[in-house]
């Protein structure tokens, strides 16, 4: 068996040289796709996370086949999806209301993560009904019973050997993807709008 190269760990970014194999351009320009051209972009990377998840469940829908490995990719990209746009709009929401305190972005907690970003949604659109919030909460409660660290649906079992989603039988994979729909039209609203307030703020500034 040929050995790998190792590529030796830098602490200077831009000395790291990636290896030319799994992550190279060809001629096949469709199939390249473009990365940091924007920078830290939360919004590519949650936007993704959906995306791909989307199109599974369209794949389950139409071949009516292979929901049951399928579906646990697809829990974990919503999932992820989630935690994401949860933590952009904290941020982008904390830069637009001058906030010098760097948010607390909490790893895989998406519950207390909502709970931070409600409290800035409420401080950006304070004439928005609050009954706006319904689902989404209910989704983020379910994901944190059902899964609060995010492992239940990338792992067989947790750290010591049980069975990661005990009690958990069936999901309707259909069902799961219009409930999440429903709650993140919510959130894609405000990322977009948010993001409409920090380009008039910028154009007020300069």
């Amino acid at each position: 068996m040929k050995k790998l190269k190792c590529v030796p760990l830098v602490n200077d970014e831009s000395q790291i040289k990636i290896p030319k194999g799994l992550f190279k351009s060809d001629s096949d320009w469709w199939n390249n796709a473009c990365l940091n051209y924007m920078g830290i972009d939360w919004n590519a990377y949650a936007i993704g996370y959906k995306l791909a998840a989307d199109l599974l469940v369209d794949y389950v829908d139409s071949k009516k086949q292979n929901q049951d490995i399928l579906v646990f990719p697809i829990v974990f990209l919503y999932r992820q999806y989630l935690e994401l746009r949860l933590k952009e709009l904290i941020l982008s929401g904390s830069t637009l209301l001058d906030n010098n305190k760097t948010p607390k972005i909490t790893f895989h907690n998406i519950e207390s993560l909502w709970k931070s970003c409600r409290t800035i949604l409420e401080k950006v659109f304070p004439e928005d009904p609050k009954e706006d919030f319904t689902e989404i909460e209910r989704v983020i409660a379910e994901f944190s019973i059902t899964d609060p660290r995010s492992t239940g649906f990338r792992y067989p079992t947790d750290k010591e050997g049980k069975i990661s989603l005990p009690g958990l039988t069936h999901i309707n994979l259909r069902n799961l993807s219009e409930l999440i729909n429903q709650a993140t039209s919510i959130l894609e609203g405000a990322s977009t709008g948010i993001s409409v307030y920090l380009d008039m703020k910028s154009d007020y500034e300069r």
